[in-house]
């Protein structure tokens, strides 16, 4: 790439957009619109008459350059080259039955978000919920109560932009639930004021493996016989681990059409992911002071009612997860480092290779974003030479066929 990133339009057009939404709720001109491109993910579109190219979008942007926190002298060393600063390794569930069975694997961001509402100076848990008049979109919302929570729980595999409501928090403390794209541009968006700052009492993130494109779910719909206007519910995980996708419809509420998460997200969604997630460092939620995610190294049984796997990424989050537990919201055991990247096995090696996908990407001209503290050549050495070369030659691959190497002109931006 000779010209560089001068705004979001070029941001879009060399596909390195992750769909925040950030860049909206910071654009002092309002010149910016989220669209959900179908095949890609949320958009933003800009009026270029009322832009006047300050910058501040770029600032905030995390699809453009993401920066690792400092290391911590309290980080597990086993862990931190690859999985960045983490204080303690706990798995367990939400203590509440209901929150346990209805999250997507234990329930523990729920049932934490709650303790939080609860029992600490936080007005509302700023996160993700359907969109009722369109069960297939998401929106930002504010869970203030447990019946808020409820209906809010489990993983929404599609287009979500937490941070294009930003100006919906009124400058009462409030916790953070996102994706780790979604923490880092919340920590960018903090970083311009005090007053954001003071905003967030604790960012919480969930482990994430990509965000599909509106795309997806609509294959999953044509797969259950189902048209996208007949939904009245969807959900993609949750009741019982790993738990089934299920969409109901207007004309039979009653009746639940299904698949396991086994074929919607291993056959379907993950094929429909972002271009920009393939490129991403931190599936683990670095920059959070929780992560939350799935203890894969387990057997799945039969009515399991669900796990988590928790990390401690910061002494705010320490204190919270503690206190949490303490006041019978979690019932967490701490378990061996090890448990992590036997759980993660693929993040791990999304990580492992990455310095070699950016390395063909550059080389081929391509825009690629910038790196800070992630050890991406360190993780990449720790690969043999065959995994090294196919990291490089497979990118340098597909680049060339599917002509990432120049701008994507028929995109919005």
């Amino acid at each position: 790439m000779k010209e560089p990133l001068d705004s979001v339009s070029d941001v879009v057009a060399w596909r390195l957009c992750l769909g925040c939404g950030v860049c909206v709720s910071v654009c002092p001109e309002k010149a910016l619109a989220l669209v959900d491109v179908v095949e890609d993910g949320f958009r933003p579109a800009r009026e270029t008459v009322r832009c006047r190219q300050c910058g501040k979008c770029l600032t905030v942007c995390p699809g453009i350059a993401i920066e690792a926190p400092p290391a911590s002298s309290s980080a597990i060393d086993s862990l931190r080259q690859a999985w960045g600063n983490v204080l303690e390794v706990w798995e367990g569930y939400a203590a509440d039955p209901e929150i346990r069975y209805r999250g997507s694997s234990g329930g523990v961001a729920t049932a934490l978000s709650l303790f939080l509402l609860e029992k600490r100076p936080v007005q509302g848990v700023f996160h993700i919920g359907c969109e009722p008049a369109d069960p297939l979109k998401n929106r930002p919302v504010i869970s203030r109560c447990r019946d808020d929570l409820l209906p809010r729980t489990g993983s929404r595999y599609a287009p979500a932009a937490p941070c294009s409501g930003l100006g919906m928090l009124d400058g009462a403390e409030y916790a953070f639930v996102g994706k780790p794209c979604d923490v880092v541009a919340l920590r960018k968006w903090q970083a311009l004021e005090d007053r954001n700052a003071r905003t967030i009492h604790l960012a919480v993130s969930i482990f994430c493996a990509g965000t599909p494109s509106t795309q997806g779910t609509r294959k999953i719909l044509a797969e259950l016989g189902v048209e996208p206007e007949q939904v009245s519910d969807l959900r993609y995980r949750g009741c019982g681990w790993p738990g089934r996708t299920v969409a109901r419809t207007h004309s039979h509420p009653d009746a639940d059409r299904s698949m396991t998460y086994e074929r919607s997200w291993g056959n379907i969604l993950s094929k429909h992911t972002q271009f920009r997630c393939r490129l991403c460092p931190d599936a683990t939620g670095e920059l959070a002071d929780i992560s939350c995610g799935d203890p894969w190294y387990r057997d799945v049984q039969p009515d399991d009612p669900g796990r988590s796997l928790v990390l401690v990424r910061t002494e705010a989050g320490r204190r919270a997860l503690h206190e949490a537990m303490k006041a019978g919201y979690l019932t967490l055991e701490q378990v061996a480092p090890d448990v992590l990247p036997q759980s993660q096995a693929a993040l791990l090696k999304r990580r492992l290779d990455l310095w070699g996908r950016l390395a063909a990407l550059r080389w081929l001209g391509a825009a690629v974003p910038s790196y800070q503290g992630f050890s991406l050549f360190a993780n990449w050495w720790t690969l043999s030479v065959m995994e090294k070369l196919r990291s490089l030659a497979g990118t340098a691959r597909r680049t060339l066929e599917r002509k990432w190497y120049r701008r994507n002109a028929g995109r919005l931006g």
